[in-house]
């Protein structure tokens, strides 16, 4: 398939393609129902039944599920335990509200899962993660066997040795997805605002207007915050803004394994995180203390801790979030994602 190199698409697609294949070279033949799909009946005939189960995507599980009375049924779980994730998705709008005294429309919510039913017929949890991050950790309480696989990433992403060199001691970069209230943007611009001599980049859609309504004019007036827009991973412009920036920043307020961040990884970016945003750090990033109430200041704080490290040390920890993001390829979505087949049907061997 030429377009998985040649031109970016979202790694979801390759993902999809390759749990096929990985399910073949076990001998079963795969069925595909897409999410979107609402009349599909089942027929009672499957021994393995996967499907999406923790966000929007996951809203049929139980309908498919409940059917399937042969089948080891296993929920995936691309994000954290949906009423855990709600509540943190909801504190951050309503911070939003209060300092703009505006009324949002929250997204990316879960809304409308009875997760409780899904969990009465799941034998397995395939959670996107670490073991010991945060999204795994938000399902534990279920006491359901779980199981992790890591993300793939963009097979094209480069990394130069040159941009340790280039790349600018006060530049950050926040590549992010849509909903970026959720996602901690305005934390971001709040943060930077009052840290004119350092610069942020921000990489993502402007489809969350009420965020553009109240911080468009204010990033446009600033010197030190400038929006790109959506930015194609593997582009001239993101590997332009791979060889200035030096940290990947991201305040997510929750996140399965955030996707945005592990992609910065593979081009060798230095991160600043929160827990929430499920990608573990502990060895060479910088950890942003997720206090509802003073985010702003953990976010300076934790950003100047990165600007004060000496070159020689930054260097140490390009290498070392490179070697880390080999985590987040392709090879390693594929190992552990077969490693947990494997454990799901090995009783029946």
């Amino acid at each position: 398939m030429p377009w998985l190199v040649d031109e970016y698409r979202h790694t979801n697609l390759w993902e999809i393609t390759e749990i096929v294949n990985i399910l073949n070279r076990f001998g079963f033949s795969v069925d595909i129902v897409d999410r979107n799909l609402n009349n599909f009946v089942p027929e009672n005939k499957y021994s393995l039944f996967l499907g999406l189960g923790a966000g929007l995507s996951g809203k049929y599980f139980f309908k498919y599920g409940s059917r399937l009375s042969k089948a080891k049924k296993v929920l995936i779980a691309a994000g954290p335990e949906p009423q855990i994730s709600n509540k943190l998705v909801l504190a951050r709008y309503k911070l939003f509200d209060k300092r703009w005294n505006v009324s949002s429309s929250p997204m990316r919510l879960t809304e409308g899962l009875q997760f409780l039913n899904f969990c009465k017929i799941t034998d397995y949890f395939l959670v996107i993660g670490e073991k010991g991050t945060f999204c795994p950790d938000t399902y534990k309480k279920f006491k359901i066997p779980i199981l992790n696989y890591f993300p793939s990433s963009y097979p094209a992403i480069k990394f130069y040795p040159d941009w340790i060199l280039s790349r600018r001691r006060k530049s950050f970069l926040c590549f992010v997805g849509n909903g970026f209230i959720c996602k901690g943007v305005d934390i971001l611009v709040e943060a930077f605002l009052q840290m004119p001599s350092a610069e942020l980049h921000i990489c993502g859609p402007g489809d969350e207007k009420i965020f553009f309504d109240v911080y468009g004019d204010l990033i446009k007036k600033s010197k030190n915050i400038f929006y790109h827009g959506f930015v194609k991973v593997g582009s001239r412009k993101f590997d332009e803004l791979c060889g200035i920036c030096r940290y990947t920043i991201l305040a997510s307020s929750s996140e399965g394994c955030a996707t945005s961040v592990t992609t910065t990884l593979r081009a060798g970016m230095v991160p600043i995180l929160t827990s929430e945003t499920g990608v573990k750090i502990d060895s060479y990033g910088f950890k942003i203390k997720s206090d509802i109430h003073n985010l702003v200041k953990t976010t300076i704080i934790a950003c100047e801790n990165a600007m004060h490290i000496s070159d020689v040390e930054y260097a140490k920890r390009v290498w070392m979030a490179l070697q880390d993001s080999q985590k987040y390829t392709q090879d390693s979505f594929t190992k552990t994602f077969e490693s947990a087949i494997l454990n799901i049907i090995k009783e029946d061997l």
